[in-house]
């Protein structure tokens, strides 16, 4: 009896080598990799070692400085590192989701266009199937996103970060690629709107629709989806019998308390620490916070998007703002370091008034709060080295002499895990997860009193995000730093002593609130 014939092969990758066009170590060191028709292959690996890379080759994209030195790609059997096979492969073959979705939509566009456009450049439906408007709004609702007409008219820049990421997802799996690379597909998203985006990328994959290249640092994500999986290193795929260490779902913490002072978390399940608490109250019992906002009121245009939000963060205290994607987390952020026009509201840092609006704020307050941003693409000057970057607030904000900025640049970067090769490189020669940490260094070059993390590890590593966040704990413990936490991991947040939750731009009573796994809060 005669066997099938195998699965048709998707992707074919042979001893690929990619690396500085000047010269130096590569970044992939021959690679090789067969993904077939209906199968789905998970990449994981430390931040920075080359993940994306391999990814963003499917394409026949390379990062600037970078060079194909040797070896094959071709995605069925199209080389993309041609000029005709690179434009055959990115119009109707591939679909790419990268790590920062909002890159991909185009600014000057609203959402109802951007998506009308990817679902005519889908392969032909069947007769009789559903049309383009049907198609759009099914796919809008199994991402839970508006259908309505005043959601298809925003602009990218008027929805949240999360809303981004799903609507970015919809417009790549609306053009019925045959293959789909998805890049930290959940790092923006709450675990609700994370476990509904598996279901429907598992639905995608029973049903045979081509194949799916996924990177995550998401176990649970690849451990629902994935078929194999493969860790990368230094460049290299490691063979089967060496993947020892491949991702497995972890266990979720039970959801705590909102707007409640929270007792010490024990250690999460990967085994990092909470930060540790702060100082206890001096003689006379009081600790005054070292920050206070209460009766915030912003929006975009004439829709209100938070209202009537209060917080207090204690010195060297550590406050998160919870809530699922688009509650106004972000908003929220930005109202307290001046970048969002509030509205309404009152804010006061170590009991002195402080204007909501940046432009009225001294040089000392704007150095005294400091955000770390969700979207590290859209924070980081594009055409300034990580060196400069980092130089900036510590000469012109702190006053440092040429010298002493240089010396402390470095030690900026051994805090958050980078090596000081990467100084002279520009955010597009960045990893995501180096992105978000150049970032993090930015925000602590200023010297803060508070710092406002939005999402700050979730393009990271199980080992970087605990050390990221065993570095917050030491300066909140020796400094007396304060942080504003927003995050949708549980572990994470499991690292404040105060959290507070908002839906639909309210705060929301401790019982009252949907947890963001699912639950109540």
């Amino acid at each position: 009896m005669r066997e099938p014939p195998a699965p048709a092969a998707v992707v074919e990758i042979d001893r690929l080598v990619v690396g500085p066009a000047a010269g130096g170590p590569p970044v992939l060191d021959g690679p090789g990799l067969r993904l077939h028709t209906g199968e789905t292959l998970a990449l994981y690996g430390r931040s920075g070692s080359g993940k994306t890379t391999l990814a963003l080759s499917l394409l026949g994209h390379l990062r600037p400085g970078l060079a194909l030195r040797s070896g094959t790609v071709r995605v069925g059997g199209i080389d993309p590192f041609t000029t005709a096979g690179r434009s055959r492969v990115r119009t109707g073959v591939v679909s790419f989701l990268g790590q920062d979705p909002a890159a991909a939509l185009n600014p000057g566009r609203r959402l109802g266009g951007l998506l009308r456009e990817a679902a005519r450049r889908s392969r032909p439906a069947a007769p009789g199937g559903p049309g383009t408007r049907e198609r759009i709004e099914r796919a809008l609702a199994e991402v839970d996103l508006p259908t309505d007409r005043a959601f298809l008219r925003r602009y990218p820049h008027e929805i949240s970060g999360g809303q981004a990421q799903r609507a970015a997802l919809v417009i790549a799996t609306l053009r019925d690629p045959v293959l789909l690379v998805l890049d930290e597909p959940t790092s923006g998203l709450d675990r609700r709107l994370a476990d509904e985006l598996c279901a429907l990328l598992g639905a995608r994959r029973r049903a045979g629709s081509g194949a799916m290249l996924l990177v995550s640092h998401d176990r649970e994500l690849i451990g629902a989806l994935a078929d194999r999986t493969l860790r990368v290193a230094d460049g290299r795929l490691l063979p089967p019998g060496e993947d020892t260490a491949a991702p497995r779902p972890a266990p979720r913490p039970p959801a705590r308390p909102a707007a409640l002072v929270l007792p010490s978390a024990p250690p999460g399940p990967s085994g990092s620490r909470p930060p540790a608490p702060p100082a206890p109250p001096g003689p006379s019992g009081s600790r005054p916070p070292v920050l206070e906002l209460t009766g915030l009121r912003a929006g975009h245009g004439r829709r209100i998007t938070v209202a009537g939000v209060s917080l207090t963060v204690a010195p060297g205290g550590c406050t998160a703002l919870a809530g699922a994607s688009g509650a106004g987390k972000s908003t929220v952020a930005h109202c307290l370091v001046g970048l969002h026009p509030a509205l309404a509201g009152r804010l006061t840092l170590e009991g002195r008034e402080v204007p909501l609006d940046l432009r009225r704020r001294s040089p000392r307050d704007r150095r005294a709060l400091q955000l770390v941003a969700q979207d590290s693409v859209d924070a980081l000057n594009p055409r300034e080295p990580v060196r400069r970057t980092l130089l900036r607030p510590l000469t012109g904000l702190r006053g440092m002499a040429p010298e002493e900025a240089a010396s402390r640049v470095h030690t900026l970067l051994e805090q958050v895990c980078l090596p000081a090769r990467l100084l002279d490189r520009l955010p597009h020669q960045l990893s995501g997860g180096e992105r978000q940490r150049v970032n993090l260094a930015r925000a602590l070059a200023a010297g803060p009193r508070v710092l406002v993390c939005d999402e700050v590890t979730s393009a990271l590593d199980t080992a970087t995000r605990d050390a990221i966040l065993d570095l917050l704990a030491e300066l909140r413990r020796t400094e007396g730093l304060s942080v504003v936490l927003i995050s949708h991991d549980a572990r994470v947040r499991a690292a404040a002593d105060r959290v507070v939750v908002l839906d639909a731009g309210r705060p929301v009573p401790s019982g009252d609130a949907p947890a963001p796994g699912g639950g109540r809060v």
